[in-house]
């Protein structure tokens, strides 16, 4: 026999679950920033993260990501001013890529500032 409670209540789980996944993803992302100063450390001025996790800094040219030049711990929520010291870039761009559970959920290319 049909038990539509049951039907019900099956349907509201699975779909809170799926609107779960989604919002996590979609809690990810950079702050407005086209730029980052050319120096052995820059600043990423703000990335809201879903849950703990880590910012990489990728070398970044017409080829794609390159050589990992830096890494920084963010916690859950908006993190301002993430500085990021970095191995020697020779990059004009970098791809900054924000990583929960070794899991990429957000990435912006960003120019680096020659002056």
């Amino acid at each position: 026999m049909f038990n539509l409670t049951k039907t019900i209540a099956t349907t509201l789980i699975a779909t809170a679950g799926f609107a779960g996944a989604a919002s996590a993803a979609s809690d990810a992302y950079f702050g407005v920033q086209n730029t980052v100063a050319d120096s052995s450390e820059i600043t990423i001025e703000y990335v809201n993260s879903p849950a703990a996790g880590e910012l990489q800094i990728f070398g970044y040219d017409a080829e794609g990501a390159g050589q990992l030049l830096g890494t920084e711990e963010v916690f859950a929520g908006g993190n301002i001013n993430t500085d990021i010291d970095l191995d020697l870039n020779t990059y004009n761009k970098v791809l900054a890529v924000l990583t929960v559970d070794g899991e990429a959920v957000a990435q912006e290319v960003l120019y680096v500032d020659q002056m």
